[in-house]
């Protein structure tokens, strides 16, 4: 059977269009660039902070499959990341072998309004509703910069040859104006036997000495909190009508829970 070559985006893991999007543009909604030429420029595009890339992510070969580095412009997610080739027999796979994600989460979460104790007690519950999701082999409270954040670190192996490892962290600041947490993860996947980075050292710190918080402008901070209200305001709808909103336990303590979030009275 003839070898196949699949172009996978970064994690989650997703096909490649066939030549149907040009490596660098920009519209509305997104914005796309070449790693390898951007890679030592500051970002600077969420209204939320600004931050230096990591080293292993600041000089990086040029891709030709995919542009490395990518902006959502209404979730304010900002995608970085270098790609490797991995092999599983005769199918051959080009994925994303490190990566740092930053979300500014301005998109209207309504979990993100939970307290850190509720945040945390949100994801175990979801995870315990979730028993295939994998659970992080760590779950600390940590300080970076002054800011208190909740960290989960993750590694797995996986039957294509290749190890993966995950850490995430949210972190509440008083700088911005916002109430909900910002959140940075990075990631390496790499074949079995290879030794990877330390991803707290190589990434995590470095983004943190490099950040900067930004106070956010009255007109930034109605139209976050205008996101927030319309997905309180959708929450509250679907439990009027008996629909549901993710996944939840039989008694709805989740969406109880979310209700109780947006200043619902709790049914």
């Amino acid at each position: 059977m003839k070898s196949r070559r699949l172009a996978l985006l970064l994690l989650p893991m997703t096909l490649w269009g066939c030549g149907q999007t040009p490596l660098v543009y920009e519209d509305d909604r997104r914005l796309s660039r070449m790693l390898c030429e951007v890679g030592e420029q500051r970002v600077t595009l969420s209204p939320r902070f600004s931050y230096d890339l990591p080293g292993p992510l600041r000089h990086t070969a040029c891709g030709t499959l995919k542009s490395g580095f990518t902006y959502d412009k209404r979730r304010d997610i900002q995608s970085a990341g270098a790609s490797g080739s991995f092999r599983a027999g005769e199918l051959e796979v080009l994925a994303s072998s490190l990566f740092l994600i930053v979300e500014g989460r301005l998109d209207g979460d309504v979990e993100d309004l939970y307290s850190p104790e509720q945040f945390l007690q949100n994801k175990r519950a979801l995870m315990d509703l979730d028993l295939n999701e994998p659970r992080p082999q760590e779950i600390d409270w940590v300080a970076r910069q002054g800011m208190r954040c909740l960290r989960f670190h993750n590694v797995w192996h996986s039957p294509t040859g290749t190890w993966e490892e995950v850490v995430k962290y949210w972190c509440w600041e008083n700088q911005s104006g916002l109430q909900q947490p910002f959140h940075v993860r990075a990631g390496q996947r790499l074949t079995e036997g290879t030794r990877g980075y330390d991803l707290d050292e190589a990434f995590i710190q470095p983004f943190f000495q490099s950040l900067k918080m930004n106070r956010l402008s009255e007109a930034q901070m109605a139209e976050a909190n205008a996101r927030i209200q319309a997905a309180c305001a959708h929450l509250k709808s679907r439990y009027d009508q008996q629909l549901n909103w993710g996944a939840d336990y039989p008694d709805k303590r989740l969406t109880h829970q979310r209700l109780h979030a947006c200043g619902y009275a709790q049914p």
